[in-house]
C-alpha cells in the first residue's frame, strides 16, 4: 500500500478510537452523575422504614459522611414531614441521618404510622433549603391495615343453662381488647319482668381484666348471695330457683380502638336451687389415656367447675414428682377437664394435683363450703393446700 494511503487509513483509525474513548468516558460520567432523587426503603411486607436522598456528588458524600449524625445541618438537606391537608406540619419528623454507600440516609425514629402521608424534601448540597437550585419532593402513602372485624362476645362462662341460686361470678370473653373502665354501664341482669336488677353485681373501681383486656371477671354482689347479710335481707337474692334470667350485654360498649360491639349479647339461663357442699375429689371419675399416645387424660366432674380456676389448679406429675407440660381443654358445662401432653405418655405412676382453692361456680373449694363461718371452729381445720390422686398407665 502506498505510504499516503497507509498514513489515512492509520489516522482514521484513531480518530474512530479517540472518539469512542471520548463516549465511553462521556456515558461513565453520566451514569456516576444519577439524576438526584428521593427513594424509600421498605422492609419485607412493604412497610416504609427509612427514606434516601441519591445522586448527592462525590464530594458531597464524602464532607456528609464527616458529620455526626444528629448534626442539624442534615435536615436542611433531607427532611420528612407529616403531610395533612395538602400541606407539610411543622416540625419535621426526628430521627438518624448516615450516608450508606453513594446515599443519605434518614430513618425516623418512629415507625411511619399506617394510613397517614408524609412528604419528603431534598435539597442538593452545596445550598441549603433557602438557596438551593434545585428542590426535590416526594410524597410517601403508607397504606392503612385492612379493616378488622368488629369485636364481640365469644364466649360467656358459666356455659350451663342452669346455674345455682348463689352463683358468684361470671367471664365475659372478647374477640378483641376492650375499653376499661366503664363496663358497669353495659352489663344487666333481667328478671322474668325484663327489669333490671340495678344491684346484682359488685362494681370495682379497678375491675378485673386479665391482661390482654379481652376477659373480664364479673362478680355478682357477695351480700347477696350469701345468707345471712344485710343487703339480702334488704333487697332479697339476686336469684330465685326456678326463675328465669337473661345477662344482657349492650353493643354501645366501645372497644379499645373506639368501635362498638357487633351486637348485643345475651345469655338465658334458669336458676337452680343452692350448691352448698364441698368439691368432693372422691367422686371425681379419672379416665386415664393409652401408653406411648398423646391422647388426653379425663377427669369428669360430678357438678361444673369455675373454668377460670380449672385452667391452671390442675397439674399432672410423673413418677419423680415433675410437673408434665402440655394444653388443657375444659368441656361439657366445665363438667370435663382434660390434659393433652406435648410428648407422648409413657406407661408408669403419675399423680394428678389439686390445689384446694378449685372451686365450683357457687365458690364451695376442695377445703371447705363458701357459706362456712370462717370465724368459727371451722376456720381452725387446718385443710391440706394440695390433695394428690395417683393414677396409673398400663404398658
Amino acid at each position: 500500500m502506498p505510504g499516503d494511503a497507509r498514513f489515512a487509513s492509520n489516522a482514521a483509525m484513531t480518530s474512530r478510537c479517540l472518539f469512542s474513548c471520548v463516549f465511553v468516558l462521556f456515558v461513565a460520567n453520566c451514569l456516576a452523575a444519577a439524576e438526584p432523587a428521593i427513594r424509600v426503603v421498605q422492609d419485607k411486607d412493604g412497610k416504609p422504614t427509612a427514606i434516601e436522598a441519591v445522586g448527592l456528588a462525590p464530594e458531597a458524600i464524602a464532607r456528609l459522611a464527616k458529620l455526626p449524625a444528629d448534626d442539624p445541618g442534615l435536615s436542611h438537606i433531607l427532611a420528612v414531614y407529616l403531610l395533612a391537608g395538602g400541606r407539610t406540619q411543622l416540625p419535621e419528623m426526628a430521627g438518624k441521618y448516615e450516608v450508606s454507600g453513594e446515599v443519605l440516609r434518614f430513618t425516623p425514629r418512629f415507625a411511619l404510622r399506617p394510613g397517614l402521608t408524609y412528604q419528603a424534601h431534598f435539597f442538593p448540597p452545596p445550598a441549603g433549603p433557602q438557596a438551593s437550585p434545585a428542590h426535590y419532593t416526594k410524597d410517601i402513602a403508607v397504606p392503612a391495615p385492612p379493616p378488622k372485624a368488629p369485636t364481640k362476645v365469644t364466649v360467656v362462662y358459666p356455659s350451663a343453662a342452669v346455674l345455682p341460686e348463689n352463683q358468684l361470678r361470671f367471664y365475659l370473653n372478647f374477640s378483641s381488647p376492650m375499653r376499661l373502665g366503664e363496663a358497669y354501664s353495659h352489663i344487666k341482669l333481667l328478671g322474668e319482668d325484663g327489669k333490671p336488677d340495678k344491684n346484682a353485681f359488685l362494681e370495682i373501681g379497678e375491675e378485673l381484666w386479665d391482661p390482654s383486656g379481652q376477659r373480664l371477671t364479673l362478680l355478682f354482689h357477695p351480700g347477696r348471695t350469701k345468707r345471712g347479710l344485710q343487703p339480702r335481707e334488704e333487697f332479697g337474692p339476686i336469684l330465685v330457683p326456678g326463675r328465669k334470667y337473661t345477662l344482657v350485654i349492650g353493643k354501645e360498649w366501645l372497644d379499645a380502638d373506639g368501635k362498638p360491639l357487633a351486637a348485643n349479647f345475651e345469655k338465658k339461663f334458669t336458676a337452680g336451687p343452692m350448691v352448698e357442699e364441698i368439691v368432693d375429689h372422691k367422686q371425681w371419675k379419672i379416665a386415664p389415656p393409652a401408653a406411648r399416645t398423646q391422647q388426653p387424660l379425663t377427669i369428669r366432674f360430678p357438678r361444673p367447675l369455675d373454668r377460670g380456676l380449672l385452667q391452671w389448679t390442675i397439674v399432672v406429675h410423673d413418677a419423680a414428682g415433675k410437673p408434665l407440660e402440655g394444653d388443657v381443654n375444659v368441656a361439657d358445662e366445665e363438667r370435663r377437664w382434660e390434659f393433652r401432653p406435648d410428648r407422648s405418655w409413657a406407661a408408669g405412676d403419675y399423680t394428678l394435683v389439686a390445689d384446694t382453692r378449685l372451686e365450683d361456680s357457687a365458690g364451695n373449694n376442695l377445703a371447705r363450703p363458701f357459706e362456712v363461718d370462717v370465724f368459727g371452729t371451722a376456720a381452725k381445720e387446718i385443710a391440706p393446700e394440695y390433695i394428690r390422686l395417683p393414677f396409673k398407665i398400663s404398658p
